[in-house]
């Protein structure tokens, strides 16, 4: 196995292209994290674009880690995983997790501490889990109120909105102004819907660009939020709903993740058409 640090983000696409189309769902944030920072619409403190090669230089694993975000991981054999994790000891010793499928990641992690680097002694424990759906029927929800894009005029209740959801779901916390910028962004690509009630917002969802492969588009829907005082009416539900419709005309496939201890939501995502694809585990480093 070769494990190569590539620079160049585009480079990184154009050779993790064929890869990433055979398994486009559990690649899909790779893929459009990558395809945002290439587009420049996305910045980070640092990047890492990782690819796996085997004896015929075919890619058979890929990985970024985008700071100060955890290494995310693509499905791949568990020599390749190894293989990258010992690289990670010697190239990226300061990652603070990483996140993927749980043979996947456990094969990692060996590698990582085959690599006897000093951050591969750190304690690593579950940060939280999180399951992979795909729609297969979408069905509508009967619910009081309508959906429509979110407008400029509303950035600064849809960023505390997006602080809020953020919070909740305990990923890496942001602060106002970046939700603020993410909140615009969405709002100018037409990428962020409200649930209306009696003039109120009720809910919100959003999507990832769609991202297409040389097998399918897929769309990823994600966040949807409700406020609190506005919970159990079925409002989050229906806009989520009304997002995987948007996607469905684009033609594309739609996935999302939700979060394996929220009941709540999972149930909700299954009741509107969703299936149970992957569940993913995110590793956290102790002191990272």
């Amino acid at each position: 196995m070769k494990v190569e640090l590539i620079e160049s983000v585009d480079e990184f696409i154009a050779a993790t292209k064929l890869f990433r189309a055979v398994d486009p769902l559990r690649t899909n944030v790779i893929g459009s994290v990558s395809l945002a920072v290439s587009e420049g619409d996305r910045s980070y403190d640092d990047y890492r674009w990782w690819v796996v090669r085997d004896d015929d230089s075919q890619v058979v694993g890929i990985a970024m880690r985008t700071s100060p975000f955890n290494m995310n991981i693509a499905p791949m054999a568990k020599d390749a995983a190894r293989a990258l994790g010992r690289s990670v000891g010697h190239y990226d010793d300061a990652v603070p997790g990483v996140s993927g499928s749980q043979d996947i990641v456990d094969a990692l992690i060996e590698g990582y501490v085959a690599s006897k680097s000093p951050g591969s002694r750190r304690v690593v424990s579950v940060q939280r889990r999180d399951l992979l759906y795909e729609l297969e029927e979408l069905m509508t929800p009967d619910v009081e109120g309508f959906a429509r894009p979110a407008r400029g005029d509303e950035v600064d209740l849809l960023a505390r909105m997006l602080s809020e959801f953020m919070r909740e779901v305990e990923l890496t916390p942001i602060s106002y102004a970046e939700a603020r910028e993410a909140a615009s962004r969405q709002i100018e690509n037409l990428a962020l819907y409200c649930w209306e009630v009696n003039e109120k917002i009720t809910a919100i969802a959003g999507h990832a660009p769609v991202v297409n492969t040389d097998s399918d588009a897929i769309g990823r829907v994600g966040p949807v939020y409700t406020p609190p005082e506005f919970r159990r009416h079925g409002y989050g539900s229906a806009v989520t709903a009304h997002v995987s419709r948007q996607l469905i005309e684009k033609g594309a496939r739609v996935m999302l993740f939700a979060d394996a201890a929220n009941p709540t939501s999972n149930g909700i995502y299954q009741e509107i058409g969703y299936r149970l694809v992957d569940e993913l585990v995110e590793m956290h480093f102790e002191g990272s």
